[in-house]
């Protein structure tokens, strides 16, 4: 279930710079044309990059199924001129044990800007605060250095290797196990 004390878990954020819409059906065009850029897909092994506007639709039903739900995703939209500029969110919310997998991308043009930095710290204490998490991880793909780098200074631990975690085009693919606990977080 994801809704605390009644009350929905997933609402849209805010920061200085950033806005996190809850993804919906009105952001096609731009998940569609994220999760076919090659290099917003480069390291995304677990999935094909998109070739159809259908593909982003279903992802988009995925994260909007409605509460309590276990996802949820929101679209990264910068404040200034509302350009819609990644996407974060959650998935694999094992509510039990309080852990719940994270992921984020970010398009080319505002890589090394900070956004992305910007838009975790505030996911990541929603998620401490509103989902009641104790873990937070996050499996990256070794040759994704900008990724490995954001989760260090996140605060993220690298636990270790998960060996041919994904099978792409006939290649297995190795992936960092990242871990964020409630108490070593650095809000």
């Amino acid at each position: 279930m994801s809704e605390h004390n009644g009350e929905k878990v997933f609402i849209q954020l805010e920061t200085e710079n950033l806005i996190l819409k809850s993804i919906d059906m009105s952001d096609k065009e731009f998940i569609f044309k994220q999760f076919s850029n090659p290099d917003v897909t480069r390291f995304m092994v677990d999935e094909e990059p998109y070739t159809k506007m259908e593909e982003a639709e279903e992802l988009i039903n995925f994260y909007t199924v409605p509460e309590p739900r276990i996802q949820h995703r929101w679209v990264i939209i910068r404040k200034s001129d509302n350009a819609p500029l990644g996407t974060c969110g959650y998935h694999r919310w094992i509510i039990k044990h309080n852990f719940c997998e994270m992921g984020w991308d970010l398009s080319p043009e505002y890589w090394g800007k900070g956004y992305m930095t910007e838009a975790l710290h505030k996911a990541i204490k929603m998620g401490f605060e509103n989902m009641g998490l104790n873990r937070i991880q996050a499996f990256v793909d070794v040759r994704n250095t900008r990724s490995v780098n954001l989760a260090l200074r996140m605060g993220f631990k690298k636990e270790g290797i998960m060996r041919d975690k994904y099978l792409s085009r006939g290649i297995y693919y190795d992936h960092y196990c990242f871990s964020l606990l409630k108490r070593e977080r650095n809000l």
